[in-house]
């Protein structure tokens, strides 16, 4: 026995396998959405599964303004006059169940006294066609149905039963399935007895028992004593009185006969409903080592008579809305039955009070209609509210669609619930991991079909709500905030516990780390993979996660940023403009406050034709306003400009704007640039500026001239650096530059001309340099000769 289907949950989060959990399917009459949310929920979304909560449309156990994630973070649906109290567990090689009496919600998995049966394994197969019939008898929204049976199929095949049967009605009554008698003994108990004794009377009749043990409590239970007095006339009964401190729930048939005992387990009463065919129930048919009746105070059966404590059953909603999904058409909207008049349904987009607005009617005659406005929630006449579900938000496929993430994240989530920030995290590195070298995903036969096929493929990976995140589409049932930027701060670990309402944020340690296995990852995977990446970096710097005086972030930036639209990647060509604004935008924060560093300027160098098609209208969500402590962010004005730099013919403009508030001047004549101004030492000047011009397809010319005519001169293209200088030197120097050496980093000291990395010894200005050196310069279309005469010419 557990406690409820939580301890289930945590058995598989403690799982020291770390299987993930692809499934929670959570059935109930009666369902608490904000407890769910609090408790089954994330647990469930941070181990990757999909979850599925459907409840019976007459036991509501909540107010719509109340729940945060239904249809967004979950699918939910309502059903009429469901029954059976089920979770289930599946994941890649395992499966779990439990069948009881608990609702899912705090009295019913915390509270209450309930019965609950757990089935592993091959055992857990048995419920699949159960799974895929219950529609036929349940009213239910075409959407839940199609869930039900997908899960079915990832059932396993059902072994030896072991003495172990799962009954359902949809054949036939529950009691007809189970061995007649005589019996030795019938122990029986069920919160509520049929309040007629018809349906007891019909139980004892079939197992014909010796003795008949009957469990009541006394103040909680719902019966009828003159009823139960009948039913029982003849049989040696014992009423056993069980205590009334908590509801206790579940119906228990238990018998002995033989030497042996079974019990037949369930969430139904002792009503008809164990008799009839079709109602949906669902109960476990067990051998039993001792027996599950409690032990209670014995009651005389006669003392029963004139007691009656059975409470009138509310009316069922009427009518009322089952389900609310998006579709290609609009927002269909499912009816529990058809009515003679129309019938009124209104939506909302959080469902508080005073923001219900008409949609429309469903016509008379019909279940289901399709609206052109969605929703978030919705409801039909002053029935219970039900939550949109978009589709591909929860979409599966098989397991051979390929790689894909565990399951539907959203931006939201990940930067707010750090539980599965960290399950995000490490699934999105290992997608992107499985998916280095992979072709790009989509292909049709007209371009149209080419895109919509990649947009499927990248959703299949990805999940909607990230796949409509980077490519702009509408999420229009998603409600509530946007992603995570105008809630609270990241902090560096947990915030205190301000009360229950306080916000938990995530911490920022974790996204730190994570960057460099992230950009590492991406950079050999797709580009949906890339630009999903650069996306969330852009929001992480919106976030404040590093210090403003933390560069450790701008090597990954720089990194990813130069691999964002790559020349010659097999894409369909509507992700052009999304990859140009999205590099602009990358381009515009690592030159914040940077522009005349070596790494923006080597990015620049790289991005500039592709950042000057940007089109900042396409930027979105990408423009982060400033609201956080530590946010970098990069505003619409900054990325026009940045676009119109970038579009501009001028070869001076990014230098330009590099060397501002410098006071020296910039030419550029004959494939040399020239930099003067009142500095005394050329050299670090020359130096600066071709780390600032590094080009990978070409050779730099840099000539700088300061007080007194001193000047310096360099050629450079990596890995090779020629410098001459004059009166300072008065040679040349050819020098071999490691990897991540510029012509700055090597030659800006202050102590002297270095000599790390000079290849030979120097050679006097009157002399040809190194013959590595003049290829250098034919390379650039001159030689030393012509070089020299132009260097000394005057200004």
């Amino acid at each position: 026995m557990i406690a409820s289907p939580l301890t289930l949950l945590k058995e598989w989060r403690d799982r020291a396998d770390e299987a993930g959990l692809h499934e929670l399917l959570l059935l109930g009459r009666a369902v608490d959405l904000p407890f769910l949310e609090k408790t089954a929920v994330p647990m469930a979304r941070a181990l990757g599964a999909r979850v599925t909560v459907i409840g019976d449309a007459a036991h509501t156990a909540y107010a719509p303004v109340d729940v945060r994630q239904a249809g967004r973070g979950y699918v939910h649906a309502l059903a009429g006059d469901l029954r059976p109290r089920l979770a289930l567990l599946a994941g890649e090689d395992d499966v779990v169940a439990a069948i009881g009496s608990g609702d899912p919600t705090l009295d019913g998995w915390g509270h209450n006294d309930e019965l609950w049966t757990v089935l592993r394994g091959d055992a857990v197969g048995r419920l699949a066609p159960w799974l895929r019939r219950l529609p036929e008898t349940v009213a239910m929204p075409g959407y839940a149905a199609a869930l039900l049976a997908e899960i079915a199929d990832r059932l396993p095949e059902p072994g030896a039963d072991g003495g172990v049967r799962v009954l359902h009605d949809l054949d036939g009554g529950l009691l007809g399935q189970v061995p007649a008698g005589p019996v030795d003994e019938l122990r029986l108990y069920a919160p509520l007895v049929d309040p007629s004794g018809d349906a007891l009377f019909d139980i004892i009749g079939h197992f014909d028992p010796a003795r008949v043990v009957l469990g009541l409590q006394p103040e909680l239970g719902e019966y009828d004593g003159d009823a139960i007095v009948l039913a029982t006339d003849g049989r040696a009964t014992e009423i056993r009185l069980l205590e009334d401190e908590r509801p206790r729930h579940g119906t228990l048939l238990e018998w002995s006969a033989g030497g042996r005992r079974h019990a037949l387990v369930g969430g139904t009463g002792l009503t008809a409903a164990l008799l009839e065919q079709g109602g949906g129930e669902l109960a476990v048919l067990a051998p039993v080592a001792s027996s599950l009746l409690p032990e209670g105070t014995p009651y005389p059966v006669a003392s029963l008579e004139g007691r009656r404590t059975v409470r009138p059953a509310g009316p069922r909603p009427d009518p009322a809305a089952l389900g609310a999904l998006i579709t290609g058409d609009g927002l269909q909207v499912t009816l529990a039955r058809a009515h003679d008049e129309p019938v009124a349904v209104a939506g909302s987009p959080d469902g508080s009070p005073g923001s219900w607005e008409p949609l429309g009617t469903v016509p008379a005659g019909a279940r289901v209609q399709v609206f052109g406005t969605a929703h978030a929630v919705v409801r039909a006449g002053d029935g219970p509210a039900v939550f949109t579900v978009q589709p591909g938000r929860f979409a599966r496929g098989d397991d051979g669609d390929g790689p894909r993430l565990r399951t539907g994240y959203t931006e939201d989530e990940i930067f707010t619930d750090e539980a599965l920030a960290r399950r995000f995290r490490a699934d999105l590195v290992r997608l992107a991991q499985q998916l280095a070298g992979h072709k790009t995903p989509g292909a049709g036969s007209v371009p149209q079909d080419r895109w919509s096929a990649y947009l499927d493929a990248c959703e299949r990976a990805l999940g909607r709500p990230l796949a409509d995140a980077l490519f702009g589409r509408p999420n229009v049932a998603a409600g509530g905030h946007g992603w995570g930027i105008a809630l609270a701060p990241l902090t560096d670990g947990p915030e205190p516990d301000a009360g229950a309402a306080a916000a938990k944020v995530p911490e920022r340690t974790g996204w730190q780390r994570w960057i460099p296995r992230a950009v590492d990852a991406a950079l050999d995977a797709p580009l949906f993979v890339r630009m999903l990446v650069a996306r969330l970096f852009v929001q992480l710097l919106g976030h404040g996660v590093w210090d403003l005086d933390d560069g450790s972030w701008r090597p990954q930036l720089a990194r990813l940023t130069e691999r964002l639209a790559e020349p010659g990647e097999d894409v369909p060509e509507e992700t052009g403009p999304l990859a140009a604004v999205l590099t602009a935008v990358c381009m515009g924060l690592l030159r914040d406050g940077a522009a005349d560093d070596a790494l923006s300027a080597g990015v620049w160098a790289e991005v500039k034709d592709v950042v000057a098609t940007a089109d900042p209208d396409l930027a979105g969500d990408l423009i982060v306003p400033p609201l956080l402590p530590r946010a970098r962010v990069l505003t619409r004005s900054e990325l026009e400009e940045l676009q119109r730099l970038a579009g501009t013919a001028d070869p001076l403009a990014h230098l330009a704007a590099a060397l501002d508030g410098t006071g020296w001047e910039v030419e550029f004549e004959d494939g040399l640039y020239t930099v003067s101004g009142g500095f005394t030492n050329p050299v670090p000047v020359a130096a600066r500026v071709a780390t600032l011009l590094d080009r990978p397809d070409g050779v730099v010319l840099v000539r700088a001239v300061g007080a007194g005519g001193r000047w310096a001169f360099i050629a450079w293209r990596r890995p090779d650096l020629l410098l001459a200088s004059h009166p300072a030197g008065n040679a040349w120097r050819f020098y071999r530059l490691a990897e991540l050496a510029t012509p700055e980093s090597r030659l800006a000291g202050g102590d002297g001309i270095s000599r790390i990395g000079m290849v030979g010894n120097p050679v006097r200005l009157g002399r040809p340099p190194a013959p590595q050196a003049q290829r250098l310069l034919v390379d650039a279309g001159t030689d030393h000769l012509a070089l020299i005469a132009r260097l000394t010419a005057p200004l």
